[in-house]
């Protein structure tokens, strides 16, 4: 029996798309605000009261910064290197998605905060070590995401690259490093807002996703696309998502 097809959430034809864009660059643009107003003026701050906690100012601006550079980085993306078709229930629907995990999280940095680890001193966020993780990996997987990004799109717009696969820079450590930069940036912004154990279940949750969906669907069109090149990209480049990983 052949196996069931893995669904592709990218499109793969190419077109401007500018309602589809600008309903995406909106919906992440008004996450910022979202997760302002939960901390600032929301419920969420009457729930610490009435908890007798507190938030304190350190750990309430970086998880709002974690929010901001979420924010920024698919904005850019959708600015600078997006060229898929995107309508506007797909641009709706991955915008909520991600507004939906930064809610979550900043629900569980409630929590976090009243614990008294983490409501002592200021100084305590820069020598907590799952903060301080949990900071290493979201800068070092969102830049990951980012320049890896532009850097195969200055090769594409390169009219002598036209149909080659892409597999210098960093991609030439592993062949959808992209993605790996997302689930590695995910991971720690959860970390930080709801320890360890989020942390490690959200690694786990896009990490399988990618592994068993997104990467496979990607090679099999890339494969389609490029041919014998990008099969001999695939046997230099042995890693799929981290390298020395996986």
């Amino acid at each position: 029996m052949a196996g069931k097809k893995l669904h592709d959430n990218v499109l793969r034809t190419k077109a401007p798309s500018v309602l589809g864009r600008s309903v995406f660059i909106g919906l992440r643009a008004l996450d910022v605000f979202w997760q302002y107003h939960l901390l600032s003026q929301g419920w969420l701050t009457r729930a610490i009261e009435r908890l007798d906690g507190f938030l304190p100012r350190p750990y309430y601006s970086v998880v709002l910064m974690l929010s901001l550079g979420s924010s920024v980085k698919q904005i850019l993306a959708m600015l600078l290197v997006s060229e898929q078709e995107t309508p506007v229930a797909s641009a709706a629907m991955i915008a909520t998605f991600n507004t939906v995990i930064n809610t979550v999280n900043t629900l569980l940095s409630v929590w976090m905060a009243t614990r008294p680890a983490s409501t002592s001193k200021s100084s305590s966020l820069v020598t907590n070590p799952i903060i301080v993780a949990g900071l290493a990996a979201y800068t070092v997987g969102i830049l990951t995401e980012l320049v890896s990004e532009l850097q195969r799109r200055s090769f594409k717009r390169n009219p002598a690259n036209k149909g080659k696969p892409y597999s210098g820079g960093l991609f030439s450590l592993a062949r959808q490093i992209n993605y790996g930069g997302y689930t590695l940036w995910r991971a720690g912004y959860a970390t930080i807002t709801g320890g360890v154990a989020w942390g490690g279940f959200v690694f786990s949750f896009f990490f399988y996703d990618f592994a068993t969906r997104g990467v496979p669907v990607l090679d099999e069109y890339l494969v389609k696309r490029y041919g014998e090149p990008y099969k001999k990209v695939k046997r230099r480049v042995k890693y799929s998502l981290i390298p020395g990983i996986y």
